[in-house]
């Protein structure tokens, strides 16, 4: 699968790039742009950075894991650090977790569920802003015809993955989960689903605090996109970049390329082409310079795990 993802990736990116007029429109871009936009969207990124430790403090603290706001970060960075290089979207996640079983190996089970609680809920909002967004701008999105299809798709797949989050919310809430037939479609999926679920209603509190966290995450994310659109061009509102951003996050969370690489970058190219009418290449100028800000916030996670190295390997000796 790594492998099909990294060919997918490299055909990807060789089809952005060789094309020479597009080569062109990218170096204009970059040369001709404002770079205030860029502090701007570095600002937007550390929010929803901030928002996302936030979460996941609170979701530990669901799971009685006391830690402190000062490691917590740490560990959150890193697994930021590692999700720019690891295959699949939840690779930095994965790593975070590791790390946090090794400081508390008595709650093995409990790290990997604060992150799947994480997970589901942020899929939950994410998949209510996008319904949202593609029923309100549903005839900006008619302009194209193919992007006026593909929104229709997008929006009926929302919907059914909203009926089925909520389905399976009420089945585990009435105590149903269980008494599904042995053959009922996705059952196994449904009760490890249930387990989250039921996480949530036996920590309310937290879990809706959590839900509310995530608006802002999310809308500090596409924030980071649309000042780095600003930065480039002029042709693209923060509104037409904001009502994007959920079908993008969306599409390059596939398991298709390489951690989205080449495939966010080439559907939000053509989505910008045909909604905002802007040149070849001015979307992939953007995605490229949008995931170098949480690139760049990344690198602290990096320099945040050589700090662990270093005092693995040279523990500080015990003071009398």
């Amino acid at each position: 699968m790594t492998v099909l993802q990294v060919a997918v990736t490299l055909g990807l990116l060789w089809w952005l790039f060789h094309d020479e007029q597009r080569r062109i429109t990218i170096w204009k871009a970059l040369t001709t742009a404002d770079w205030r936009w860029m502090i701007l969207a570095v600002a937007a990124a550390g929010v929803c950075e901030f928002f996302g430790i936030l979460r996941w403090q609170l979701f530990l603290r669901m799971l009685h894991i006391e830690v402190p706001l000062k490691e917590i970060t740490r560990l959150f960075f890193i697994g930021a650090f590692f999700n720019q290089f690891l295959p699949g979207t939840t690779g930095g996640d994965v790593v975070r977790v590791i790390f946090l079983m090794r400081d508390h190996p008595e709650h093995k089970t409990e790290g990997f569920l604060s992150v799947a609680v994480d997970r589901v809920l942020a899929i939950f909002v994410l998949v209510i802003i996008g319904l949202i967004f593609a029923w309100t701008r549903s005839a900006w999105f008619a302009q194209s015809f193919a992007v006026g299809n593909m929104m229709k798709i997008f929006a009926i797949t929302l919907f059914v993955m909203a009926t089925a989050l909520i389905a399976s919310f009420i089945l585990t809430k009435r105590s149903l989960v269980s008494r599904l037939p042995r053959r009922f479609p996705f059952r196994s999926y449904l009760i490890k689903l249930s387990k989250i679920w039921q996480l949530c209603i036996e920590n309310r509190r937290e879990a809706i605090l959590g839900t509310i966290y995530t608006v802002p995450m999310l809308f500090a994310y596409f924030m980071a996109f649309c000042f780095a659109a600003k930065a480039f061009t002029n042709q693209v509102s923060f509104w037409d970049m904001t009502s994007i951003m959920p079908l993008v996050t969306a599409i390059s969370s596939l398991p298709i390329s390489l951690n989205g690489i080449g495939l966010r970058e080439a559907f939000l190219d053509n989505l910008l082409q045909e909604l905002c009418h802007t040149p070849a290449g001015i979307g992939t100028t953007i995605s490229i310079a949008g995931m170098a800000v949480y690139l760049l916030w990344g690198l602290l996670g990096g320099v945040f795990y050589l700090e662990r190295i270093k005092r693995r390997y040279n523990p500080v000796p015990p003071t009398d």
